[in-house]
């Protein structure tokens, strides 16, 4: 069994290279996403790659980085990192065309038979 800190920072690592192969691998079927400060939520692994492949057309650069500080406790690893990425288009409510945004995130994995069943992200 792969260890939950594998599993996030193979997630991360997927996300940055715009493998959805590899992340659809890391994610449960019925996988529950929120992106609290921004509304966001999504069920199910289908829903949430579609945002992913929309989020790499709209934000080509867009990317996890600067890795800070991680935690694990049983099946949960939290991560404090920043996400950013510039828009190519304006994005209604996120950002406006060529805008470089950076959010400080702190994301949280719940991991269960070396699948995401559960992240949330705060920032």
């Amino acid at each position: 069994m792969t260890a939950p800190l594998d599993i996030a920072n193979r997630w991360i690592a997927a996300y940055n290279a715009r493998d959805f192969d590899m992340l659809a691998n890391l994610m449960s079927p019925d996988i529950h996403v929120e992106h609290h400060n921004r509304g966001a939520l999504l069920n199910g692994a289908e829903s949430m790659l579609a945002v992913m492949r929309q989020f790499a057309e709209l934000l080509p650069d867009r990317r996890f980085h600067s890795l800070r500080r991680q935690f694990v406790a049983g099946d949960t690893v939290v991560s404090e990192l920043t996400w950013e990425g510039t828009p190519n288009d304006d994005v209604e409510g996120f950002a406006k065309k060529g805008e470089t945004v950076k959010l400080e995130l702190a994301c949280i994995w719940t991991i269960r038979a070396g699948r995401v069943v559960d992240y949330h992200d705060y920032g």
